[in-house]
Formats: C-alpha cells, structure tokens, sequence
C-alpha cells in the first residue's frame, strides 16, 4: 500500500510539472515502431536548436516512453538525432526561462524520471551517436543499453563549461558505467571524446563503419549491429531484460527472488516448448 501511494504522489507531482513544461514548444520526438522486426526508431527532431530537448520535448518523451512500455511486439529502440546531430542537451529557449532554483529542480526531477524509465524499459535501448552529444544528450545516452558512435561522432560531459553539473542522471550513471576516476576526468574536464577514445575507455560498444552523411546507411548500420541482441522471441528479450533492471536496482536476495519470478514467466511457455521440441539448444 505504501509504495501504491508513494508511485500515485510521484506521478501526480510529474503531472504537475509536465503542465508547466508543456508550452515551452520546439521540437519533437518521432517514434516509428516496426512490429515485424520488432525494432523501433525513436528520433530526436529539433535540427535548428542541434536537436536539443525543449520543455515540451521533455512532456513528450515521457508519453513516448508509455508507448514503447506497452509494446508487446517490441525488442528494441533505437534513438538518434535528425539531420546528422545526436542532441545538444537542454533547449536554451527552456533553459533561460527555468533559472530559477524551482525550474531547475522541476527539469531535473522530469528528466530524472524519463530517463529512469528509458533505463528500466523492457526493451534493449540502443543511442545511435552521429554528430554531437553533449550535456543533456551525453546524459541521455547513459540511460541507454548500448551505445553505438559513428567515426566523426563526439560525446562529451560538457556541463562544467556552463558552470553546472549534470542533473538528469548521467552523473551517477557515468560512475556506474566507468567508475568515479574515469567519470571525474569527463566530468571535471569537460572534454569530448571521438568514437575511437570513447570505445577504448568502455563508454561505447563500438564504431560504425558507415558513410555518416547517409543516415539510411548509419541505421542499416546499426540494425545490423543489434541483429545478434534481437534473434529471441519478444517475451524472451523482455525477460532478460527485466532480470537485468531487477538486479542493477536490488540487493542481491531480492534480484534472485525477481530472477525466480520473471523465470517462471517463461518457463514451459510457447517458446520454451518449440525450443525444446527441436533440440535448438545445441544448434
């Protein structure tokens, strides 16, 4: 009862503050989901402002993400920035209209919670980095399972350069991904990273060896690259994933005790029964 409470006040106080943020207007998100492959693309579409997140782009992505939550043909998402450039962070028409101490905790407190979702998505989450993703757009691919750069790409913690730090929790996720050494020197430097140095340090899984001007060839790209994650039957990839949000969020008793849960999920299932039916084990 009391965390049916706790969750009904935090969605009441996001409510709140979505109503707020709303008519701060730029921009989009394009969601274009494929149920034969299972795959969607979620675009990030704000070219004129380098594909930053407006106000109303924050309200957006939280109704996107409800979507994708309740996509039972779903197994990924892949999200990347229109015309060539990730994301640039907050839109500065927003940013200069929530100075105040109060705007900046209510963003913070938005961009918490949709990223907190993106990452506890029953979906693997892939950031297709072309172009830049700096400040917010760096924190945003913290959120995300993979994180794939092309050749020229840049990824950078740039928040100390605005005299800042990073609110939506890529600061705490980038300890996590690299430890606190590693996620000091991006944070405190502010230095941008290519494809090549962010590969080495373990903050990307891998360049893409595409023609980057080619934004049909930088998807085909990737959707390649994600084929192997995505063979598994939709309930199977969910599955998993669940498992791993369980044990990133709980202590190791309570992760098993999920573990146990999500299993009996599965096991016995359509699935299960077809596998075993035809030896795949060993295939």
């Amino acid at each position: 009862m009391e965390n049916n409470v706790s969750h009904s006040s935090e969605e009441a106080a996001i409510a709140s503050i979505c109503e707020n943020f709303r008519t701060h207007q730029s921009g989009c998100f394009v969601l274009d989901k494929d149920d034969a492959s299972g795959v969607a693309t979620l675009t990030i579409c704000n070219p004129t402002r380098k594909n930053a997140i407006s106000g109303s782009m924050m309200v957006q992505l939280r109704d996107t993400i409800t979507q994708l939550e309740q996509w039972q043909q779903g197994k990924a998402v892949i999200i990347y920035g229109a015309e060539g450039s990730f994301c640039s962070g907050g839109d500065m028409n927003t940013v200069r209209q929530i100075t105040t101490t109060e705007g900046g905790r209510q963003m913070s407190i938005l961009m918490q919670y949709n990223l907190k979702r993106l990452q506890n998505l029953h979906l693997l989450t892939v950031a297709l980095i072309q172009g830049k993703a700096i400040g917010g757009g760096a924190e945003l691919t913290t959120a995300c399972d993979f994180r794939l750069m092309t050749k020229r790409a840049q990824l950078g913690f740039v928040h100390v350069r605005m005299g800042i730090t990073p609110g939506w929790g890529g600061g705490s996720r980038l300890v996590k991904l690299l430890g606190p050494s590693l996620a000091l020197d991006l944070l405190t430097s502010g230095k941008q990273l290519n494809g090549d140095e962010a590969k080495r340090i373990g903050l990307v899984n891998d360049v893409l060896d595409c023609d980057e001007n080619d934004i049909d060839d930088v998807l085909l790209k990737c959707k390649q690259w994600l084929q192997q994650y995505v063979k598994g039957a939709p309930e199977t990839i969910r599955a998993i994933k669940a498992i791993v949000v369980s044990a990133m969020d709980n202590t190791l008793p309570d992760a098993l005790k999920k573990e146990l849960e999500i299993f009996l999920t599965v096991w016995g299932g359509p699935m299960h029964r077809n596998a075993l039916s035809q030896n795949l084990k060993h295939r």
